[in-house]
Order: C-alpha cells, then structure tokens, then sequence
C-alpha cells in the first residue's frame, strides 16, 4: 500500500477513466450512466457485510486506489487515533489530510477492504476506484453508489 496526496490521486483517476469534478474529487454524481444507488446499513455489521461483499467483486484488477474524503463531518462518533495506528502499521506517518489515498495492488486487497469497513463505519466518504474505471462511493450521509 502507498499512499498519496489528492493531487496524485486526481491524476491516477483521470490516468484511469474517472472524470473529477470541478470541486476536485471523483465525480459520482447521481444520475450518472450505469450507476446504481444503495443504502448503507445502520447495524455495523451489515455495513462491514456489505463493504466486503461489494469490493469483492471490484478487487480483481492489477490496483485500486481508496480515496477518503470529509472524515470530519461526524467527530462524536469516530476515533482517528485507531485509523492513524493502522496507516502507521504499513509505514505511513503523514497525516490524512496530506496523503488522502491509498494505491492499493490485488495482492493487498484485504488492506482496501479494511480502509473502506472503516470509512463506512465512521461515515466517512469514501472512493474506491479500480484501474479499469468502475468504482464505489460511501457517503457520509449513509447511502452509496456503485459504477459496474
């Protein structure tokens, strides 16, 4: 796993296919041709249910790139200092608000699913982009969308 600043992952989105917005992430937008919208589960065990099942199928391409964003919109219902330890573990000492990315190869991608449990959990956003274009995205608002 590496991980890198918003800057890099904007040029390793458009590098692969993903159009980024105006306001600088991916554009996920409703509405967008091929997506489909889902809740995500208030029970913590369906949310990690749901997570491991839907990037199950993403999973099998050469990389991926978890992107998280707007980790501070709920802060009485997250700890930060469990995140920083578990970047830390693969030798990441930045902080989130300068690296935001995680290049993630297939032969980790138990670390892309642990990244996306976590954001989900915490309700934080969260883009999961594969190097063939598709993509998941968790909001913080607690509902998602998928590109296939």
């Amino acid at each position: 796993m590496k991980t890198i600043t918003a800057k890099e992952a904007a040029e390793w989105c458009k590098t692969h296919g993903v159009v980024i917005a105006d306001w600088g992430l991916p554009d996920v937008r409703r509405g967008t041709p091929g997506t489909v919208d889902f809740p995500i589960p208030k029970d913590a065990g369906e949310r990690t249910a749901m997570v491991k099942k839907q990037m199950s199928a993403m999973l099998n391409t050469s990389t991926c790139l978890v992107w998280l964003h707007d980790w501070s919109v709920w802060p009485s219902g997250q700890w930060h200092h469990l995140f920083e330890r578990f970047r830390l573990s693969y030798g990441c000492a930045d902080p989130l608000i300068a690296k935001p990315a995680h290049l993630i190869d297939n032969t980790e991608s138990d670390s892309a699913v642990s990244i996306a449990v976590y954001a989900v959990l915490m309700l934080w956003d969260c883009y999961v982009i594969t190097a063939d274009g598709r993509w998941l995205y968790y909001s913080h608002d607690e509902c998602g969308r998928m590109k296939e």
